[in-house]
């Protein structure tokens, strides 16, 4: 059996469908003399999906993985178990949308983290399909966003914190469901580029240099090359990839865009973005409160916004900042 500890991915048994029709192994690890080993815990035979069942009525706090070949059949597992707790009016809309941001965590994360296909993402669609049918009905708004978002931030908590808030934000201004669709889609991917820059300028602690910023920078036109080369998603989405740093009276990049240059998701984007990067924690900065981050956005950084857009934002954000 393969032991490399790289080779195999942790799930979460919950999201195992519950008719045990799993088309993958699952193993248990254990540790001898520092050696990571795993064992299979059960096949995809009848017998070891009837403890599967039975793990998941009794609960366990065993941590079981699954092999990295087998993700995607993980995730589809996953959206289908998302899919039957969306329709069970018992489980509580905080529940549900505290789920779907699960499973939309682990998805960005095996991308990044893991240098997983991008194949991947094309079950991030799926996934925000069902928090805005959710959303929609709990009428969460940004307030009730921020409780179930991480308050860390990591590339892959913040791409799906973004994804949230663009969503919301069109929910707030009642645009149509394919224009929610594409611009929270586009908001949970906008930094995908991400993935072909240098790990270490990534998560560097403190302030990059000119010459590291200068490298940080082709993350967007990357963004929009990955995007548009998987011929799944529209348009407007690779364009808020590859415009969302871009700043409304110009000086941002990759191309120096100003004004309605940019795409209307990407000048949302980037809004939704810099709030997000500002009021999450890092290694080298506090979180700032939802006030402070708006007063900062208004009044020092008022150049790279769409000031109408902006401004809408803060309306949207209602009292009790």
């Amino acid at each position: 059996m393969d032991a490399e500890e790289g080779n195999f991915r942790e799930i979460n048994i919950e999201f195992l469908a519950k008719s045990g029709e799993e088309s993958f192994d699952i193993f248990y690890k254990t540790d001898s003399f520092d050696n990571a080993k795993y064992v299979k815990f059960a096949s995809t035979e009848r017998k070891h999906q009837e403890k599967v069942l039975r793990l998941l009525e009794e609960g366990t706090e065993q941590d079981f993985y699954i092999h990295e070949e087998d993700l995607f059949k993980y995730y589809r597992c996953a959206t289908n178990s998302l899919r039957a707790v969306m329709s069970n009016p018992d489980v509580p809309l905080k529940k549900k949308t505290e789920k779907i941001y699960e499973v939309s965590k682990g998805v960005m994360k095996e991308f990044f983290d893991n240098n997983v296909s991008e194949k991947i993402l094309e079950s991030s669609e799926e996934v925000m399909e069902m928090m805005e049918d959710c959303m929609s009905t709990a009428e969460l708004g940004f307030h009730g966003i921020a409780e179930i978002t991480s308050k860390d931030y990591y590339t892959y908590t913040h791409s799906v914190n973004v994804g949230l808030y663009c969503m919301t934000f069109g929910l707030k201004r009642k645009m149509s469901r394919n224009d929610i669709r594409q611009l929270s889609l586009g908001g949970m991917l906008h930094d995908v580029g991400k993935s072909k820059i240098d790990y270490s300028l990534i998560n560097k602690s403190g302030k990059l240099t000119d010459q590291e910023f200068e490298a940080m920078k082709a993350h967007a036109a990357e963004g929009s090359h990955i995007i548009a080369g998987m011929n799944c998603f529209a348009d407007n989405v690779v364009r808020m990839a590859g415009e969302h740093h871009e700043k409304y009276k110009g000086g941002g990049y990759p191309t120096g865009k100003i004004g309605d240059e940019i795409h209307l998701y990407a000048r949302i984007c980037k809004i939704m973005d810099v709030y997000d990067a500002l009021t999450t924690r890092r290694s080298y900065k506090k979180a700032l409160s939802a006030f402070d981050t708006l007063i900062i956005m208004k009044k020092q950084m008022s150049n790279d916004f769409d000031p109408h857009l902006l401004q809408d934002f803060i309306r949207l954000m209602g009292p009790g900042l």
